[in-house]
């Protein structure tokens, strides 16, 4: 086994002044936040863009036309 052990606290994060519970709740908030941006991005890769159907012009009555 290696002598190193794994924490949830980033090393950027570990270096910082903050309290050992602030810097869990730091490092969970910032797991959430890239799990989020994990999943959007892959919804996002699978969407497929349906383009909307034309209407087709209505009529155009002989009287708009005018004289012509």
């Amino acid at each position: 086994m290696s002598n190193k052990s794994f924490s949830p606290i980033p090393a950027w994060l570990r270096r910082r002044g903050y309290s050992p519970r602030a810097k869990l709740a730091i490092a969970s908030a910032v797991e959430r936040s890239a799990a989020r941006r994990r999943e959007a991005a892959d919804s996002e890769s699978r969407c497929q863009v349906i383009p909307f159907p034309k209407r087709p012009l209505p009529p155009v009555p002989r009287d708009a036309l005018g004289a012509a």
